[in-house]
């Protein structure tokens, strides 16, 4: 009988000090608010040469290797729209339970997103990166309206046009005023009545 386990191969040497780079460059950023290359090399413990032959892009490449990380992580957060959620817990816990896992994400990594964000526009692979992310957020805010429209948990409407109007929400939580304010609770308590009010079949 033919063994058809499946065997998963660890990353070989050139990939886990592709890894180990980029750990090195969110850790500075999110220590520092920025870091320099010799900073990242130092910190991984290998030469300018291997960061430029495991990022051509040099500093760019890096940044945008740390951003993805924390872009992920947006995403991570967006995946707490599902459908079953939605039918156990209630429309409204699902959008407190949203607005709160982003804002927290937003709040541990605002340096990294202050840094990345600031260089958005001068950059090629950090928008790459963005618009990325934020195509994977929208598919999966997407298929959640479809869902819950299609089991009368959510209104009716245009399933894309509400799900930008989702992600804008959301993408607006990354506000100093918001996350180092002193009214941030009461103030993400209305986002989420706003949200839930948004999307509530009984308008």
């Amino acid at each position: 009988m033919t063994d058809d386990t499946l065997v998963l191969r660890s990353p070989g040497r050139a990939e886990r000090t592709r890894r180990a780079l980029a750990a090195a460059a969110l850790n500075r950023l999110r220590a520092d608010g920025s870091f320099t290359t010799e900073e990242v090399a130092a910190d991984a413990g290998v030469s300018l040469a291997t960061v430029y032959n495991r990022f051509p892009e040099g500093r760019d490449g890096l940044m945008a290797a740390a951003f993805d990380a924390v872009l992920d992580r947006v995403v991570e957060v967006t995946g707490l729209l599902g459908v079953e959620r939605l039918l156990e817990d209630g429309l409204e816990q699902v959008a407190t339970d949203l607005l709160e896992g982003l804002a927290t994400v937003f709040e541990e990594e605002s340096r990294v997103m202050r840094a990345a964000l600031a260089q958005l526009s001068e950059s090629q692979t950090l928008r790459h990166a963005y618009r990325d992310h934020e195509a994977q957020t929208l598919v999966i805010i997407t298929r959640f309206i479809r869902l819950g429209q299609a089991a009368g948990r959510i209104a009716t409407g245009d399933p894309e046009e509400m799900a930008v109007a989702v992600l804008v929400l959301g993408q607006g939580l990354n506000n100093p005023a918001l996350l180092g304010g002193t009214k941030r609770p009461q103030v993400m308590a209305r986002l989420s009545d706003l949200l839930t009010l948004m999307l509530s079949p009984e308008q």
